[in-house]
């Protein structure tokens, strides 16, 4: 069912989210699976592709202040979960991963966001492009969306295109795997420091060859979507144009 069609849950400012489930993604990521500690179950509707800002009081002196995309999407009702990659040097990505357990109550506010699909403005075709922890606002939209693309409200197709440095570090590959066999859906994970073609995976980075390969030729039906390190979303960006893609069907978000 639409999330439009469910009465809106909204709560405004800083809110408390309680830790009700982890799960260890990767060696260096984990998704944090979070309810509403005041009234139990989501706390909030959302749109797949926003995120949730947090705060963190106790991690130093002063407060600091970090955002995560959501990995859930709407559709999955009774939680939101952020899916968590630690960084090197980075203090809240690790001290997220090493402190927060499961009962743990985190302080954030949201949802925030306009890196989203957008019915009646968008093409029926959305093409994503991501490198790392830059999939996981990918994943909530094609969970959202999965179960019912070409009806209203949703793309008639979707594509993803995706780099990580090995297997080992592919996030929420158990749920890409679910969906790359539905109609509609294409999924291209590209490792670039482990050769696994014979296994279906693309070897190498991000490059002009392999966009062209995901796109197949849609440059003018599509609209496009880019997230993660500065230099995949450069490259993407550079290859649209270079195609002629029009700016309006050229999001992007960085990660960094």
């Amino acid at each position: 069912m639409s999330l439009t069609a469910a009465p809106k849950r909204v709560k405004r400012g800083w809110m408390n989210l309680r830790v009700e489930r982890i799960v260890h993604e990767t060696h260096d990521s984990d998704t944090f699976y979070l309810v509403d500690a005041d009234e139990g179950g989501r706390v909030f509707d959302y749109i797949a592709g926003q995120y949730l800002t947090f705060r963190f009081d106790d991690v130093e002196a002063k407060p600091l202040v970090r955002s995560y995309t959501m990995s859930s999407s709407p559709c999955q009702a009774d939680f939101a979960a952020v899916t968590i990659k630690r960084v090197e040097g980075g203090k809240i990505s690790n001290w997220f991963c090493d402190q927060v357990k499961v009962g743990s109550v985190l302080r954030a506010r949201g949802p925030i966001g306009k890196f989203v699909y957008e019915p009646g403005v968008d093409r029926g075709h959305l093409i994503m492009v991501a490198g790392g922890s830059g999939v996981t606002p990918f994943v909530s939209i094609l969970r959202e969306y999965a179960s019912h693309l070409g009806q209203a409200g949703a793309p008639q197709r979707m594509t993803l295109l995706v780099s990580h440095r090995s297997s080992q570090d592919i996030l929420c590959g158990a749920d890409l795997q679910l969906l790359m066999g539905q109609p509609g859906i294409a999924i291209h994970t590209t490792l670039s420091r482990e050769n696994l073609e014979a296994a279906g995976y693309w070897y190498g980075r991000i490059s002009d060859q392999k966009l062209a390969a995901a796109i197949n030729g849609a440059y003018q039906t599509a609209t496009f979507m880019t997230c993660g390190p500065q230099a995949i979303m450069d490259q993407a960006v550079a290859h649209l144009r270079q195609a002629g893609v029009e700016e309006a069907h050229i999001k992007t978000e960085s990660f960094e």
